[in-house]
Order: C-alpha cells, then structure tokens, then sequence
C-alpha cells in the first residue's frame, strides 16, 4: 500500500504535543522506580502512538490512507485511559488494589475495543463507513459508544479516587483539583469531537485533549513534585519524623506543619495551618527576634499535657528566598521529656552514691579524727586523776594543759565538719558560690588570710554539678590539711580555665614536708588519701609540690563542661 503524504500546517499543534508528552514520558520514566511513575510513562508512549496517527492523518493526501491513520489512533485511546487510571490509583496511594484482578477489569475492555478495531471489516461493529467532511468522519456501529462510554467510566473512577485523595490528605487538595478540571475539561473535548460537531479537527482535538492534560498533568509533575524522588522523600521524612517541624511565613503566620505538631498540641491538622504562632505558642512568640543570634538559636520550652509536662528543644532557622531576603522561619520541636527525667534519675542517683561516699567519708573522719582524739583524752584523764590522787599535782597539771589543747583541736575538727556540711548541695546549689561561702566562713572560724582567685573563662557553666561538688570537697580537705599540719598564716586558691580541663592551685606558706615520702609510700595523711579517690571519681588529678620551709601547693585538675 503507498502512502502519499503532504505538509500542511495543521499538524502544528500535534507536533508540539507530542514534544510536551515526550518530555514528560521521559521525565517519569527516569523516576520508573517510584510506583507512580512507570504507568504514567507508559501512557505517555501509548498518547505518542495516538499523536502520530493524527499528524499522519492529516499529511495524508489521499482518502484511505487518512482513514487507516483514523482507525490507528483510535486503537490507542481507550488503554490511554486504562492506564491512566492505574496512575491516578498509584497517585493516590492506592496502589495496593492494582493487584492482577484489577488489572484485568481495567483492560479487558480496552483489549476487546482494539479486537474489534483490527477485525471490523469482518463485522462492521465499530464503523460502518467512513466519509470526508473536511476532515476524515467515521458512522459508529452498534458497539461505537459502548467502547467510548468506557472512557467517562474510567473518568467517574478517577474522580472518586481524587475527591477522596483530597478529602485525606490537603497537601493534595490543589494538585487534584487542576487535575480534575483538567479530565472533565478533556471529556468534554473528546465528546464533541466524536459527535462531530465540526468546531475542532483532528490536530485542534489533540491538542485539546492530550495537550491539556499532558500540561495539567506536568504541573502535578513539576511543579507539585508528584513524582519527584526527593520531593517524596522529604515528605515521607516529615511525615515520619518524630520531631515537630513548623514553617511560618514572613509574619509568624503557620503556613505547614508535620503531623507530629498536631500530636504534640493535640489540634488537628487543619487547625494548626493558618494559625499565627502566637496562638499557638504563645510563650515563644515573644522569643523568636532573640533566637535569631546564632548563640541562642535554640532554647528550651516546657507545654503543659495531659496533667503532665512535656519538655522540647527548640531550634530555628531562617528561610530566604532567591534574593537571600528573609521570607519565613522554620521551627525543629524535639520532645526531650525522656531524656530529662533519665538526667533526673541519674542525678538522683548520683546524689545518693555521693551522700553514701559522704558517711563513708565522714565515719572514716571521725574514726580517724574525732574517735581516736576521745580515746586519747580518756586515758590521759584516767592517767591525770591517778597522779592527782598519788599528790603528783604537777605531773597531772602539765597533762591537764596538754589535754586541753587536744580537746581545743578536737572542736575546731568538729567546727570544720560542720562548715563542710552546711555548704553542702542544695536544691539551687552552685560551685562558684558555695566555694565562696566556705572560704569566707573559713576565715572567720580559724583567722587565716585565704584569697580566691578566679581566671577569665571561669563561670557558672564550667563545671557540671557533680565535678563541683567533688572538686569542692577536696579544696575543703587541702585547706583543712593546711590549717592542722602547715602552721600557715596566709592561704591562696586560684582557680584557672587550661583548654578542656580547669586547673585550681591551693598554695600556702606554711612549713612544709618531704614530698617524695609520698611517692615512697609513707603518706601517714588521710586527706590527701580522700582528695585523690575524689579527683579519681570524676577524672581529675591531684599533683603535690613541697619541701620543708618551703610552702606547700596542692594542684587539682578536673574537666570542665563541653561547651
């Protein structure tokens, strides 16, 4: 058979769809691995087919071949439709009832039509002839309209499906109406030119109908990222996220808010979009202008839930646009309830292990102290009263005085218990400011000149509490090892910031002792015993430097808070 053809400037407007579905047929199959995507390229490949009947359709010169180029584009339409509603499924996220049934009830009636296409000459079925009106016009047989109705079917089922889409999720609220005004746009379109009304031609009716929807359907592509692997991804991650995501707009207006917002609010979705963050959440409004500084971009925010509170860890960023203008902000919630009773707990814990390892310390101290300074006293008293009754008063008034100058030793002993325990921790307990009592106290009790020293970089937030409790502790020992042993009259605690550790010096003037008795074992004070097992407990160290008459200084090294 020859195929005469011609040029005619009609065929522009199927040239250029068929470049608009040849674009998004690639498009799509490139992203094939998403559910959606792969029936929607093969609808693209079937509406090329259909294209090019049309444009050689109307290159044809003479009568039969335009009427075989008629009958070639109509096989394609009805699995056009079959398949695009397989995509509005997948779309949907209803792909799981594309199971082999489904597919077979979709395509049975588009395999019967294109049967019954290939064999009409046999039956006469689908046309009974065929006659030019300008364009090539068809007479429908008795099947003609049972097989088109079959398109508005497929319509009704995408409709349904994409009113339900919308109704369950708003994000798709817009995608689904442009495309829904698109297919009863294109039904409309494809009616009339079946009833051949003579308004459109062949290549009017292409583009019409293939043309609009492939642009209705490269807006829900492109511009909503129907099928855009990432665009899909940072949704399902926002949807999956366990931490609240809010988007607010250039007035603090909420524009977008994952589901995990509304769970923590315990406001529906829709609710939330639209609300103005000071409803919201009120007590952060008025924070927002200080967390734009980098240093204080992130804060801690307590939400009353169910008779409980719930604690989260808020950061913010700045959206700009293409111009790097601000044009909203995006808030990060993050529950951390868990993680701040878990900090509770283990602060309650270690609060108990250090009040156990205080008995200890104190029992020890008393024993050691206290216990056996009793014991002495007792039996020098025992020993005083036999010479006082022997008449040896002399004997037993030198005792007497000895005695009371160990009694006087055994109550400062007590008064510097007693000092170490009223600065203990409390509820608003701080390193800087107990260390601060205690030496004050320090002076008036015993009338040594103590100075505290502080470096720049020391503050508040250098040690963790329970470093400060420990480190305080041992700077109590080595002043009160000062005050018994040293025979000191001026004492210095500097304390200083040595990259990631603090380094604090307890110098003194006093007389001093053989240091490398220590390193041979003869240490003989317990003290420096109880300051070492501190420095051990939260990874310091404590290094000793003295000589006789020299003065002695206790150097303690303990890490401060990662900042």
């Amino acid at each position: 058979m020859r195929f005469p053809y011609s040029y005619t400037t009609d065929i522009w407007p199927a040239l250029i769809t068929f470049a608009i579905v040849a674009y998004l047929g690639s498009y799509a199959w490139r992203r094939r691995h998403i559910s959606a995507a792969k029936p929607f390229a093969i609808a693209c490949l079937l509406c090329e087919f259909w294209i090019i009947g049309t444009i050689l359709e109307l290159s044809a010169v003479d009568f039969s071949t335009k009427v075989f180029w008629v009958k070639f584009q109509d096989i394609w339409q009805l699995p056009v439709g079959a398949v695009i509603a397989s995509f509005i499924l997948q779309y949907a996220g209803l792909g799981r009832w594309l199971n082999r049934r489904t597919y077979i009830l979709l395509f049975i009636v588009p395999l019967l039509s294109v049967v019954f296409m290939i064999t009409n000459d046999l039956h006469h079925l689908i046309w009974t002839g065929f006659r030019m009106n300008g364009y090539v016009v068809s007479s429908p047989g008795r099947l003609y309209w049972f097989f088109n109705s079959y398109i508005y079917l497929l319509g009704l089922l995408n409709l349904a499906v994409l009113i339900w889409l919308a109704i369950y999720s708003p994000g798709h609220r817009l995608p689904v109406a442009i495309i829904v005004c698109g297919q009863i746009f294109v039904r409309i379109i494809y009616v009339m030119d079946k009833l051949d009304t003579g308004l459109i031609g062949p290549g009017e009716s292409v583009i019409f109908t293939i043309g609009v929807m492939a642009v209705i359907y490269g807006v829900a592509l492109l511009h909503f990222h129907a099928i855009d692997p990432v665009a899909a991804a940072q949704k399902a991650a926002l949807r999956q996220m366990r931490e609240g995501v809010i988007v607010l707009d250039s007035q603090d207006r909420i524009v977008d808010a994952n589901p995990m917002v509304a769970e923590m609010f315990g406001i529906p979705d829709n609710i939330i979009r639209n609300k103005h963050l000071a409803d919201l959440l009120p007590v952060l409004a008025g924070d927002l202008k200080q967390m734009e500084n980098p240093e204080t971009a992130h804060m801690e925010i307590s939400l009353e839930k169910e008779n409980s509170a719930r604690h989260y860890r808020l950061n913010q960023s700045v959206l700009k646009g293409r111009r790097d203008e601000p044009i909203g902000r995006l808030i990060l919630l993050h529950d951390i309830t868990e993680q701040k009773r878990a900090q509770t707990r283990i602060l309650e814990q270690q609060n108990k292990v250090a009040a156990l390892q205080e008995r200890e310390r104190l029992a020890r101290e008393l024993h050691d102290g206290i216990g056996q300074t009793l014991g002495y006293v007792c039996m020098q008293t025992q020993t005083a009263l036999k010479w006082m009754h022997d008449g040896n008063h002399e004997k037993a008034g030198t005792l007497l005085e000895r005695l009371v100058e160990v009694t006087k030793d055994a109550q400062a002993d007590v008064r510097e218990s007693i000092l170490s325990l009223k600065t203990g921790k409390g509820r608003q307990w701080s390193f800087l400011p107990a260390l601060k009592e205690y030496i004050d106290r320090f002076q008036v009790n015993y009338g040594i000149r103590t100075e505290l020293l502080l470096s720049d970089g020391i503050d508040e937030n250098t040690l963790d509490p329970e470093t400060g409790a420990q480190l305080l502790r041992a700077i109590q020992e080595g002043l009160t090892n000062a005050r018994k042993h040293s025979g000191a009259c001026n004492l210095r605690v500097c304390m200083e910031r040595n990259g990631s550790m603090a380094q604090i010096s307890i110098t003194d003037d006093g007389n001093g002792f053989d240091a490398s008795r220590l390193e041979r074992g003869h240490d003989g004070h317990f003290g420096l015993v109880f300051m070492r097992e501190r420095m051990a407990q939260i990874g310091g160290s404590l290094k000793i430097a003295s000589m006789p008459g020299g003065g002695t200084v206790l150097t303690l090294v303990v890490p401060i808070v990662n900042q």
